[in-house]
């Protein structure tokens, strides 16, 4: 069962790595956002006002439980359905279901084609191509601003999107995956992520404090795997500084990447301003991204030959 369970993973990567979104195809992923904007409408409506903090709070915790017990069903469902049928369908529902949860290939590819823009057609076509790439309106109007932007939001999610998820799917199978995607996008629309604002003040409170619970181990393990990858791939990255960073600013992608590419990320409070940001750092960060992905397909066929 492990072998099989092992094999679904490296199949599921190869399917991200070859083909990657495509967007033709229904995503469960864009059904589950849009049921959580439906909460929000539904439960939060429009007049914050005469909701009182803990009344929002405690629909914040109603979205929560809407959102995951039906996915956690379903999923689970699935899944054991497929095993029992056969174990060729389980693998190949496990397979899918990876495919889905995993978001490489968009990362990979979306940066680049920001960094081609930029040396292309210049700083307002970068934005533009930003914009879609981040699913955000881009305010700044440099170079600097602009690729920080975009490097701090693929190492963010380079832990969220790939080596997080796919660390929580080694551990807890499709449902884990579905369940830990499913959280992080609660998070990133009214948690503490770019939709942070005043409507979401005490209706974001109780997925920011579930997921610093769920998060704790999947961001370490993926930002330790970026500082090995930093350390021990090619690329030019500097390896003791990602280590050193990642331990003083926080144990997360975010500033692994910062101090494996010598930047500052974030608002500028991660990592360190020694090096001028420009949009060919893009492609550093995209080719660190790809070799911990690669490493991640290496380990699990290590696993499915020597276990």
């Amino acid at each position: 069962m492990f072998k099989l369970h092992v094999f679904a993973l490296l199949l599921g990567t190869i399917l991200e790595f070859v083909f990657g979104r495509i967007y033709s195809l229904w995503n469960p992923f864009e059904s589950i956002k849009r049921l959580i904007g439906f909460l929000d409408r539904a439960l939060l409506g429009d007049e914050l006002i005469l909701l009182e903090p803990s009344k929002q709070r405690s629909f914040g915790r109603w979205l929560i439980a809407i959102v995951l017990i039906p996915v956690f069903v379903v999923i689970l469902l699935f899944t054991v359905l497929c095993y029992e049928i056969a174990p060729f369908f389980g693998v190949l529902f496990e397979a899918i279901a990876t495919y889905f949860c995993l978001d490489y290939h968009r990362l990979y590819y979306g940066g680049i084609g920001v960094m081609e823009d930029f040396y292309s057609d210049g700083i307002a076509v970068m934005k533009h191509s930003v914009g879609i790439f981040i699913d955000r309106e881009e305010e700044v109007d440099t170079e600097f601003g602009v690729t920080r932007d975009v490097i701090t939001y693929l190492a963010k999610e380079s832990g969220h999107s790939v080596l997080s998820s796919l660390f929580v799917m080694f551990l807890f199978g499709p449902v884990g995956g579905f369940l830990y995607r499913s959280l992080i996008i609660i998070q990133d629309i009214i948690g503490n992520g770019e939709a942070c604002n005043y409507r979401y003040e005490y209706f974001g409170q109780s997925i920011v404090q579930v997921n610093k619970v769920v998060d704790w181990l999947p961001s370490r393990v993926s930002g330790e795997l970026i500082v090995f990858c930093a350390r021990h791939t090619f690329g030019g990255f500097n390896g003791k500084n990602a280590k050193y960073i990642y331990m003083r600013d926080g144990r997360g992608s975010v500033p692994a990447f910062a101090g494996a590419l010598e930047i500052a990320l974030g608002t500028g409070l991660i990592g360190d301003n020694d090096k001028a940001i420009e949009a060919k750092d893009i492609r550093k960060a995209v080719g660190l991204l790809k070799n911990c992905f690669l490493l991640c397909q290496v380990i699990l066929v290590f696993l499915l030959v020597f276990f």
